[in-house]
């Protein structure tokens, strides 16, 4: 798993950030693999960290030294803001990672805390934060129904009666080949990206109200008639389903909290890559990103 498969979103615990400790290496001699600032991992806190058996994958050490990086970074930003964990944080964090624990009893358990510890403390502050920026629109929705042809030639026909007066779903009803047709062609209200790009190109194209087409898909030739489009509001849809609408306003809302935690990590990674060092044996690492290439 990638650093950014650990980004946090408002319903998942996935970053990995420690707020309560500092790594320090040992006066015995133990190697330092990485570190920034006044924190360092040392070899012996890395091999504890892997998964058993992959402490001598190289791929996977670099994974795990960028993420301890990253974590470190966020670490040492989420401190000079002030973030503190609560009682609530603390039970929840020991919540969840004794669910993780369950299904995967070799991993490091204080590692664990380290991280999903941080992730409670940042979402919350993500979402306070979210509340003071421009909200952004939610995604686009298409409201339609559709005739399906098999070729383009039937398709043409078929516009051709409609343009003649027919209606639109009584057309879909004799003619569509589509599981559709005996609704009249009727395919609801679906936000963005349901549909493949080409139908979708066509439809946003359009107009309310308008016939497009015909379109070609994987699927054969649509023609499509278009009830309502744009962002999915009450306003620009009045008949979509509330539960559509309300699930879109949630990613709206979640992507501007997304992007808070997304800057909150940039700007860290950029305040301390100054100060990171990476043993050679681990690899070599970009500083914009904090990814390590493995050394051969």
């Amino acid at each position: 798993m990638n650093l950014g498969q650990r980004i946090l979103t408002t319903t998942a615990l996935v970053i990995a950030v420690s707020l309560t400790a500092t790594a320090c290496g040992s006066d015995d001699g133990d190697t330092v693999v990485a570190s920034i600032a006044d924190r360092v991992l040392t070899q012996s806190e890395l091999d504890a960290i892997l998964p058993f058996g992959d402490a001598t994958v190289p791929a996977v050490r670099a994974e795990e030294v960028s993420t301890w990086l990253q974590r470190m970074a966020m670490t040492l930003d989420a401190d000079r803001l002030g973030l503190e964990p609560t009682d609530e944080d603390r039970e929840q964090t020991e919540l969840a990672v004794d669910i993780v624990l369950a299904r995967e009893p070799n991993l490091d358990r204080e590692n664990l805390i380290e991280e999903f510890l941080i992730s409670v403390i940042l979402g919350r502050w993500a979402e306070e934060e979210a509340a003071t920026r421009d909200p952004i629109d939610p995604p686009d929705m298409l409201c339609s129904s559709h005739i399906l042809f098999e070729a383009e030639a039937d398709a043409l026909t078929g516009l051709h009666r409609y343009e003649e007066g027919e209606d639109f779903a009584d057309l879909a009803i004799e003619l569509s080949i589509g599981p559709s047709g005996p609704d009249g062609g009727d395919l609801g209200c679906q936000l963005e990206t349901t549909f493949v790009p080409e139908f979708e190109e066509a439809a946003y194209a359009g107009e309310p109200g308008e016939v497009v087409g015909p379109v070609q898909t994987q699927f054969g030739w649509h023609l499509i008639e278009i009830e309502t489009l744009g962002p999915a509001t009450v306003e620009n849809h009045p008949d979509a389903d509330p539960a559509i609408i309300e699930q879109a306003t949630l990613l709206a809302e979640t992507a501007v909290t997304e992007s808070v935690i997304l800057d909150f990590q940039e700007d860290a990674r950029a305040r301390y890559a100054d100060t990171v060092t990476v043993a050679e044996h681990i690899g070599t690492i970009d500083l914009a990103t904090y990814e390590i290439t493995a050394a051969e």
